[in-house]
């Protein structure tokens, strides 16, 4: 287990506060003002580096760039093709997905991810709102 620095915490608190899935960029930003002397590429490296310990997870979306959270519980993402939010989705699966997965070569499976791609609620009605406009012509 590596050691707790200081930097590591003010990444990690940041991380927390955040709760968005933000990408190190976002968490860079977050605590720039009050710690200008922690570079963004510490918060990547510190991000990198707790992917790896288990204690942070990085958030696979497709088209958007790394994005972040704290904790390591088992759950699945959904993605916003409008805008990019990314939410938790919860889902109860009976059987567990290595079972059902089928694969003509002995692989050792040691990751996997399940995608959703949809509409936030806000995207959603502006895509319903531009319909209804163009419609309307």
């Amino acid at each position: 287990m590596k050691r707790q620095t200081l930097q590591k915490t003010i990444i990690l608190d940041a991380l927390k506060k955040l709760g968005n899935h933000p990408t190190p960029a976002m968490v860079y930003e977050e605590i720039h003002p009050k710690y200008p002397t922690i570079s963004q590429a510490t918060v990547f490296r510190v991000l990198a580096g707790e992917c790896e310990e288990g204690t942070v997870q990085r958030v696979y979306a497709p088209g958007t760039t790394a994005r972040y959270e704290y904790g390591n519980r088992p759950h699945w993402h959904i993605c916003c093709r409008g805008c990019g939010r990314i939410a938790d989705v919860s889902l109860a699966l009976s059987e567990n997905p290595l079972r059902l997965m089928q694969c003509d070569e002995d692989y050792t499976v040691e990751k996997y991810y399940i995608e959703f791609v949809g509409l936030c609620p806000a995207c959603r009605e502006k895509a319903d709102e531009d319909k209804e406009n163009n419609n309307e012509k």
